[in-house]
């Protein structure tokens, strides 16, 4: 996926250098040059810091990451990686398992102590599965396994365990030296309670240093610390301590159904990550990035091709949309290449791989589709508003009930106290961008499982502004039954549709608005028209429609997942010919945007429901906590809705 990086402090003699070489690879896009900067969208940042490196020259390459310049670091960054061999008897075997390894470039200083029974390489890969099958194809009798350190017991014990009781000592304490003096509270008292609150309070007080260097001032570490140090000085000991412990627990759990959520998502993209190998006669089912080249992998019917490779065995229709964008099947012949992407619509193959599954065209999509949520969404954006304001006021409403009405009159006001702690308590804006996030990333996945590769998250979100489809049909074919059915679709999701009909027989039909072989010029025209009015999302193939995405606000390509051209300009990628996948496309749209706005609403509903009881002191501090914490996991669990749609 692309994303906007720069290059700063550029100087004169080096600006032209760099802006040519930019300009000359395929990968880089929206190059912008100003006075000691260059900015630019790139999908393969990595070439570019080769070539910094390369040519020595001395620049910091940055991405844009939530708005903020931040150093970029290659997320395949290589490592030295130790494996040791058992059953390791033969110095041929060794040399051959050596030989091997060397040759894939992803394994670099690959070396193998044969007296030492230790294998050390350079890698940014998962060598372990690999390294395991062609020590399997060399001597079965070898094992090997990842290399770890030793280390001393008693070591481990004084640094885990001596400092674990520490904490738990000094916490009995500072509780027994607090209610030894609850009766008559003292500075003794005041001081207990200060000494539990902070060894309790440890990993929240790690993560506010944290927030605090960042200048995330008003982040929910730093106001919850700031609710519980105002419990403190009330003198709401006990329950500034269980709110603490509340809070805490709240947080893994939250944390725990976070992650039970992501489990969900990732399942839905599980089985696009799995193939059928076939060997020594029998089927098993791997990960796709396990396959090596020359395995063969079986394809049956209705499934979708992962890897490329030739045909071995086996008669097939080939629907290779994916590929070119074209609705018509092809057969399959012995010795014929095929292309990851192509699904196959009857029959079965055996496919002798002649690609690894890194270097696919499904492997990008997926990685299309994966990378979508580092930007935020409109929606998002939004949200994160919202969220921030309301945030801020219940904050600073807090601090007033807190601290400026005590001071103007303590006697008088120090019940306000208390009504300000809960507000900062439940002032955190955690339920609703987690939710968001999260809701946004399950859209992604979810478009993902019906075969639509969301490149941009934004465009789900803008998917729902637009007002019109323009909908570009095949080049010369007839209208079929399914085409019509979609239309009417559409048309009952209240989204007014444009035809461009480039087929051999013109079409007419009051309800919609058709304009039949029309050139691109003409059909930009059009689009020009239409955009005045709103928003359009334009549904077009490859080539010849690159200049239509460019124009549409989404930009919906079918097919075309090997042509960079296609990629760099959608904004959405079809990979199943089904029209009923279009479908699917706006109803996931419409119910990512129907979730977030549900998430935001209970957040803030609950929120102030709570802040309404505690002004009439209907409900305790511990029970706002409490409620604050299920309201988390109720907009989590909303979240999830999109899964299961």
């Amino acid at each position: 996926m692309e994303r906007v990086y720069y290059i700063d402090h550029v100087s004169n003699d080096d600006i032209n250098a760099l802006s040519l070489k930019l300009n000359s690879m395929q990968e880089v896009s929206h190059i912008k040059i100003n006075k000691d900067s260059i900015s630019f969208n790139c999908a393969r940042p990595d070439n570019i810091q080769n070539y910094l490196d390369e040519s020595k020259m001395d620049y910091v390459l940055q991405e844009m990451v939530n708005r903020k310049k931040r150093e970029y670091v290659s997320n395949q960054a290589k490592v030295e990686k130790i494996f040791m061999f058992t059953n390791l008897e033969s110095e041929k075997d060794a040399h051959e398992i050596q030989n091997i390894l060397s040759k894939y470039s992803v394994y670099e200083n690959v070396q193998l102590d044969f007296q030492n029974k230790l294998l050390t390489l350079t890698t940014s890969a998962k060598a372990l599965p690999r390294i395991s099958r062609i020590v399997e194809n060399v001597n079965p009798e070898i094992q090997v396994e990842q290399w770890k350190k030793p280390f001393k017991s008693q070591d481990l014990f004084n640094e885990k365990y001596v400092q674990k009781y520490a904490r738990i000592a000094l916490l009995c304490v500072g509780i027994a030296l607090g209610l030894v003096t609850f009766g008559d509270t003292s500075f003794l008292t005041y001081a207990g309670w200060m000494i539990a609150l902070l060894i309790c309070n440890e990993k929240v007080l790690v993560e506010a240093k944290r927030d605090l260097q960042l200048k995330n001032y008003l982040s929910e570490n730093n106001i919850f610390l700031l609710a519980c140090f105002m419990g403190w000085i009330y003198g709401a000991f006990i329950e500034a301590l269980v709110v603490s412990i509340m809070y805490q627990a709240g947080k893994q759990l939250i944390m725990q159904v976070t992650q039970w959520s992501m489990e969900k998502i990732d399942d839905l993209v599980a089985h696009q990550n799995l193939g059928r190998r076939l060997r020594k006669g029998k089927e098993e089912m791997i990960p796709l990035g396990d396959f090596d080249i020359g395995d063969v992998i079986v394809i049956n019917e209705g499934e979708t091709i992962p890897l490329g490779g030739k045909i071995i065995k086996g008669n097939a229709k080939l629907d290779v949309y994916a590929i070119d964008g074209s609705d018509v099947c092809i057969k399959s012949k012995i010795g014929n290449e095929v292309y990851s992407g192509t699904v196959v619509t009857e029959g079965y193959l055996h496919v002798k791989t002649t690609a690894l599954y890194e270097d696919s065209a499904m492997s990008k999509v997926l990685d299309i589709a994966m990378n979508a949520p580092m930007s935020s969404s409109h929606i998002e954006k939004i949200i994160f508003k919202v969220s921030d304001v309301y945030s801020k006021a219940l904050i600073i409403v807090g601090l007033v009930c807190c601290v400026v009405l005590p001071l103007i009159n303590l006697t008088d006001n120090l019940k306000y106290m208390y009504l300000g702690i809960i507000m900062l308590t439940v002032s955190g804006s955690f339920a609703y961008v987690q939710g968001a996030s999260f809701t946004l990333l399950a859209g992604i996945a979810k478009a993902f499982s019906k075969k639509i590769a969301i490149k941009e998250n934004s465009g789900l979100d803008d998917l729902n502004t637009c007002t019109t489809i323009i909908y570009d049909r095949f080049d010369g074919i007839e209208t079929t039954e399914e085409e019509m059915d979609l239309f009417e679709k559409i048309k009952g999701l209240n989204k007014s549709l444009i035809i461009f009909n480039d087929g051999p027989v013109g079409l007419e039909n009051d309800e919609y608005t058709i304009y039949n072989n029309y050139s691109v010029e003409q059909k930009l025209e059009v689009m020009d028209k239409t955009l005045i009015a709103g928003p359009v999302a334009y549904i077009g193939d490859c080539d010849k429609d690159i200049a239509l995405l460019q124009k549409a606000s989404v930009a919906i390509s079918r097919g075309g997942v090997h042509n960079e051209k296609v990629q760099r300009n959608s904004d959405i990628m079809l990979t199943d010919s089904n029209f009923d996948t279009i479908i699917d496309l706006l109803k996931i749209a419409r119910k990512q945007k129907g979730i977030n706005i549900g998430n935001t609403f209970i957040g803030i509903v609950i929120s102030l429901l709570v802040v309404l009881l505690a002004v009439i002191s209907f409900i305790p501090w511990w029970v706002a906590c409490l409620i604050y914490i299920l309201e988390s996991i109720l907009v989590l669990l909303n979240s999830q809705n999109i899964v299961r749609m």
